[in-house]
């Protein structure tokens, strides 16, 4: 719903996803036309699993405790591959 809100073109890599949750990933085209991938949030239900990690809500009925779903993000994606990327793009010329 979220992509779908966001206006912008969008496509679902079928049996691309991580094993412990959903995943988006930005992928950027640079001036030869390559891919890189850049950004990405991923939902993470298996890390709170295994450091058995709860949480008590305030709408909490006496002894009611939760999961909570770990995000992972990385806005830059690998930092190298973006500062190649942004390198390449402005061919050696940084922006001030």
């Amino acid at each position: 719903q979220a992509l779908n809100a966001s206006g912008k073109h969008w496509k679902l890599k079928a049996g691309d996803g991580a094993f412990y949750g959903p995943k988006i990933d930005v992928t950027l085209v640079d001036a030869l036309k390559r891919r890189h991938q850049c950004a990405t949030i991923q939902l993470d239900f298996q890390l709170p699993v295994r450091f058995d990690l709860h949480y008590s809500g305030p709408d909490a009925v006496a002894g009611d405790i939760r999961r909570p779903v770990m995000i992972h993000r990385a806005v830059l994606g690998s930092v190298e591959r973006m500062f190649a990327v942004l390198t390449e793009s402005c061919a050696g010329k940084w922006p001030l």
